[in-house]
């Protein structure tokens, strides 16, 4: 993931379906092999079991089983309006919901990095619409229960709670933030 995408919530793909709610919306990005593919934004319907009024947006192609590949590697011929797509999708969201919190799950570290690095390099402008957190390694316990206290586990490195993400604070990857939460920044 070399992209560094620039947000911009007036450079969107159209967004084909939205749910009544808000919870569910599909756009088509183009690919650097020509193709067209769907991607799914979806935002549960139950907050986090930890973590009061969160509730994970998960986005991504759907695999054969219907659900998200949050995985899925995929290249854009335009990185900036398909992140700008699904950012404005949880910016309606929660402008709608305003008393609720959006996770993004950076699934592997390489992941969490690329996320980090856009929200620093678009501080500026997300910091315009949303109040943003970075929560350390509290989905990797929480997804692989007690196996993940098998030594060697560095209980030292837990920060089980959000730390508000401010501009210009680097992080190494080694002790990266890998669960992003956001709310609606309300107006002073």
């Amino acid at each position: 993931m070399a992209a560094s995408p620039k947000i911009d919530f007036n450079n969107l793909y159209e967004i084909d379906n939205i749910s009544e709610d808000l919870r569910v919306s599909s756009f088509k990005t183009k690919l650097d092999s020509g193709r067209s593919l769907p991607l799914l934004v979806k935002i549960s319907n139950q907050s986090h079991a930890l973590l009061p009024n969160v509730y994970n947006l998960s986005f991504g192609p759907q695999n054969s089983k219907g659900k998200i590949d949050d995985k899925a590697e995929l290249t854009h011929t335009d990185y900036s309006k398909v992140f700008s797509t699904i950012l404005f999708s949880a910016l309606a969201y929660l402008r709608t919901n305003p008393d609720h919190y959006l996770g993004i799950d950076g699934s592997d570290n390489a992941r969490a990095y690329f996320y980090y690095r856009a929200l620093q390099r678009n501080f500026n402008y997300l910091h315009q619409h949303f109040r943003m957190f970075g929560v350390k390694y509290f989905v990797r316990i929480t997804r692989f229960g007690k196996t993940q206290y098998d030594n060697p586990f560095d209980f030292e490195d837990i920060i089980p709670y959000p730390f508000r993400i401010e501009k210009g604070a680097l992080i190494s990857q080694d002790h990266m933030y890998n669960y992003f939460i956001f709310n609606l920044k309300q107006p002073q």
